[in-house]
């Protein structure tokens, strides 16, 4: 009997989903003191809402055939979610299958295969942001589950939700395969990721992740919080890009405690704000198990990444390669490939500086 339970505990993420068996997933309605803890959380205040653009995104791929693996963003706002999940979606999509030679075929996946890599790609940010031990799928019911009252204002989305939670890997994979179209399709599969992550994590570890209580997860203009996109790449919601923790001594004996990456991320992170010395990228975010990273530049994120794995460490392959780059939002017709050659001094001219900024977060790295 040991040997089973040890035996299960290794496959369990590649788990055999033909054979039926036993659903364990707890479903629950949302109640309003949650819907307010999740408002606070998200905005700062029990009496915002999702913008328009969030409520119409979700996880639509792009039907031109350079880039079906592309996720389309309707409007400005919500990209750190979209890329976030977009970066999870090509790790399934390049790296997942490790016998098969990693060419440009998959990056034309069918539809039923770019689906596919979608459903492992959420089942695999909610796991990790519940410890791998548990997660949440907050899904919409299509009818009220509690009545706005107080300080509590309605946005048609939280108050329809219900959340069902699931303690096994394979459980929550197979249930999130009988609803993938309500993230694919939507229309709000945006805000369902979003609370599902928050709720697999828990309110209060999420709190308790920020450098200050008050923080929140969507910022102005409805765009994504550092915060928020560390907990969808790490599972942790921490406030910084660095590594690890830095103690700062703020005087009368008093410690601030500014919270980083602990371990290196699946997927990677490279910043505009390094290049113009606001922030320091650690290696965990910089230099990730996959050539994949968030591009955050200017107030927006999108993705590079690579099909040669061995980027990461091998010193040959770093000499001259290509990187991918995807932007969801910019109407994009074709594939962007980019190649890099670290073997080429090239003298920067900063006083008539034109370098793309995507340039300068690539030499960040």
């Amino acid at each position: 009997d040991v040997e089973d339970e040890e035996t299960t505990a290794e496959v369990s993420k590649n788990t055999d989903l033909s054979t039926p068996y036993m659903l364990q997933v707890i479903s629950k309605a949302i109640d309003i003191s949650l819907a307010k803890e999740l408002k606070n959380l998200l905005f700062g205040s029990s009496l915002c809402c999702f913008s328009e653009e969030w409520k119409i995104q979700s996880f639509t791929f792009n039907n031109i055939p350079q880039l079906k693996y592309g996720i389309v963003q309707k409007k400005g706002g919500p990209c750190g979610v979209l890329a976030a999940v977009q970066a999870c979606v090509l790790q399934q999509l390049i790296f997942a299958d490790s016998n098969r030679n990693k060419d440009i075929c998959c990056l034309q996946p069918s539809e039923v295969h770019r689906t596919k890599c979608l459903t492992m790609a959420i089942a695999d940010i909610l796991w990790r942001a519940g410890g791998n031990e548990k997660a949440v799928v907050a899904l919409p019911s299509g009818r009220q589950q509690f009545t706005p009252i107080g300080k509590y204002k309605a946005d048609g989305i939280l108050e329809t939700l219900i959340l069902h939670s699931a303690t096994r890997y394979e459980d929550l994979v197979v249930f999130l395969q009988q609803n993938i179209h309500q993230f694919e399709m939507g229309p709000c599969g945006c805000i369902l990721l979003t609370v599902s992550v928050i709720l697999s994590r828990s309110i209060n570890l999420v709190r308790n992740d920020f450098d200050v209580l008050t923080n929140r997860l969507i910022g102005s203009h409805g765009y994504c919080t550092q915060e928020l996109v560390n907990l969808l790449l790490t599972g942790k919601a921490v406030s910084n890009v660095f590594n690890n923790v830095i103690e700062l001594d703020s005087g009368n004996g008093n410690i601030t405690i500014l919270k980083g990456i602990t371990s290196r991320s699946d997927i990677g992170l490279l910043s505009l704000f390094e290049h113009y010395d606001v922030c320091q990228v650690g290696c965990y975010l910089k230099t990730p198990k996959y050539p994949i990273w968030l591009v955050c530049s200017e107030s927006h994120f999108s993705v590079l990444f690579s099909l040669e794995k061995d980027l990461l460490g091998d010193w040959k392959t770093e000499q001259r390669f290509d990187l991918y780059y995807y932007d969801g939002l910019a109407n994009q017709e074709e594939e962007i490939r980019l190649t890099v050659d670290t073997t080429q001094i090239c003298a920067e001219d900063k006083e008539n500086d034109l370098t793309p900024p995507l340039e300068h977060c690539i030499r960040t790295k």
